[in-house]
């Protein structure tokens, strides 16, 4: 039986899914501007954002821009980003798992790792035919621009302009500092390497800010589409915020003074109440403890407390503000009347950083005060490099376990809101196992966007679940690595590896979303199931089974508890 659906926006959008399966383009010059055939996307990540860290997802920050999204739109609650920075943008641009694309770690830890040499798998290097989804719109006619964060290559068969962009101002590296000095991350690399449509930039302007200036720019983007040219916009704004060094304008700079004195159990027990009361964590749920090497709160010295607070102070400061960018933009898209056709995602592209940088990260601990100003009243402002810590990064991922660089629920569950004014059901909430490479599937359904047909993306289009015209999952299950460490999803079902057991363990994440109360014993068969779908995983996209973890930045007592585990 044919069902007819009623709804007018719901029965065009569905006929626009149905004719993405073959290419529609070319005659979109013959449309209003003000209402185009097909939507705007506009794609908007963060960097190092925890689950916990937005107001709808239970935070004291103040992100009303971003909660305003969610509101007219569907708040994803199982949605899985990779574990570090330049996996997950490997991911989002080619709907791919990070490993096919050559990005199964940050290029520069795999460069690290003898073992990894020539494995295609960890080369930094996209092999062909896989190019950018971004290149399909950009050859289906839509004016494609970005601003912000890279970290996929800086050649020029790997720079923005060879991955479908037209426009592109962008940060090559993984981070820097967000103001004008462009300070780097480690002594190896002292100098962020900033670009416009490929050319390097000799200097930055004297007042610049990383959220504020990615927002202008792509306003400017915005303003340079002629107003004869009537096709629809792809933009993506990639900000380096929150991530390391934590740094705000100065009349942020005491935003949140005094909000943090009470500490990290206070804060991250607040959250945790405040999503149980929003029904994102069951109300039962045991809460994985803090780390016993990092200790408590209380065994702080006031002045250790003093300069914690103020890590979280100058975090929550970035996010505020990253949130008054992103309502800055969406108020130019209202009074431009682009934004009831502009389709906006909103993303995290992993947990927060909680592993050890300043003093564990390359040479750090001798290189920093060197080169910085670390003193207290410096904090948070120009030749600073202040990073978030491990304790709040617990509190970031709330109820989570874990943070960035590792598997666990902290690590890798992260915030993501789809809105689509009149389309995209609002209010709403959808609790499908997604990925970050059915991003790219799903933009491309939105957009009737034909495939690259050299290659056939892993990502699966989640275009009829958010149009609530279906409540199959979008995908069945997921598995991913990176730095040794392991794990598959499988309906409420997630398999981890352990480093100190050297075996798998098995949780349902329905009930106990921290990871808390081990389960193989009770489904064996699922086990034994899942560890299938891993080698299955491992053995299609090059994944090298490592012996030892691998990660960054570690902690004395995580390198005793691996090193000492059983082999």
């Amino acid at each position: 039986m044919i069902r007819i659906f009623t709804n007018s926006a719901v029965t065009k959008l569905f006929t626009l899914l149905l004719s993405a399966l073959s290419v529609s383009c070319g005659d979109s010059g013959q449309q209003d501007r003000t209402s185009p055939p097909r939507p705007n996307v506009l794609v908007i990540l963060a960097d190092d954002l925890g689950f916990s860290d937005l107001g709808i997802y239970g935070s004291e920050i103040p992100t009303p821009n971003i909660d305003a999204l969610a509101a007219s739109g569907t708040l994803l609650t199982n949605f899985y980003a990779n574990a570090t920075c330049a996996p997950s943008r490997s991911m989002l641009l080619s709907g791919m798992d990070s490993h096919a694309v050559g990005y199964g770690f940050n290029p520069s830890a795999a460069r690290r790792l003898p073992v990894l040499t020539g494995e295609p798998g960890y080369s930094g290097n996209w092999p062909a035919p896989i190019n950018s989804f971004v290149n399909q719109f950009s050859d289906a006619d839509y004016y494609t621009f970005m601003a912000g964060k890279w970290h996929q290559g800086g050649g020029q068969e790997a720079n923005p302009l060879a991955r479908g962009f037209q426009k592109a101002f962008y940060l090559l590296e993984g981070g820097a500092s967000h103001f004008a000095d462009a300070a780097g991350q480690t002594s190896a690399a002292p100098v962020a390497s900033y670009f416009e449509d490929g050319e390097p930039l000799s200097a930055l302007p004297a007042d610049f800010y990383s959220s504020q200036f990615y927002v202008s720019k792509i306003l400017d983007f915005l303003e340079q589409q002629p107003a004869d040219d009537d096709r629809p916009f792809f933009g993506y704004l990639a900000f380096t915020a929150p991530h390391w060094p934590l740094q705000v304008p100065d009349e942020w700079l005491h935003r949140f003074a005094g909000h943090y004195d009470a500490g990290w159990e206070v804060i991250r027990n607040a959250r945790i109440e405040a999503a149980k009361a929003k029904g994102l964590i069951p109300s039962d749920a045991d809460i994985p403890p803090f780390p016993h090497a990092l200790g408590a709160w209380s065994d702080l010295s006031p002045e250790q407390q003093e300069r914690e607070a103020r890590r979280m102070e100058l975090y929550a400061a970035m996010i505020a503000y990253l949130d008054e960018q992103v309502g800055r933009l969406v108020e130019y898209l209202k009074a431009s009347n682009q934004y009831d056709n502009t389709l906006i995602v909103f993303l995290s592209d992993n947990g927060p950083e909680g592993n050890n940088i300043e003093f564990g990260l390359a040479d750090n601990r001798e290189w920093l005060p060197d080169r910085f100003d670390q003193s207290l009243a410096n904090m948070g402002r120009p030749n600073s490099y202040v990073t978030f810590s491990r304790g709040w990064a617990h509190v970031s991922a709330g109820a989570l376990n874990q943070y960035k660089s590792f598997l666990g629920e902290g690590g890798v569950r992260v915030p993501a809101i789809f809105s689509y004014p009149g389309q995209i059901r609002d209010n709403h909430r959808l609790g499908s196992l997604m990925s970050m490479m059915d991003i790219a599937p799903t933009l491309m359904s939105f957009g009737e966007v034909a495939a690259n047909p050299r290659f056939t993306m892993q990502g699966q289009s989640a275009a009829r679940q958010l149009l609530n015209l279906t409540d199959v999952p979008v995908r069945p299950h997921l598995a991913m690595e990176t730095y040794g460490n392991k794990a598959v999803w499988k309906g409420t079902l997630k398999l981890l590896w352990n480093w100190q057991e050297r075996d798998w363990q098995l949780y349902d994440l329905a009930s106990d979303p921290g990871e808390t109360t081990e389960l193989s014993n009770q489904h064996p068969n699922e086990k034994a199931e899942m560890i299938e779908i891993f080698d299955e995983f491992a053995a299609a996209n090059g994944v090298v089974i490592l012996q030892d973890e691998v990660g960054y930045a570690r902690y004395a007592d995580q390198i005793e508890a691996y090193r000492s585990a059983p082999r």
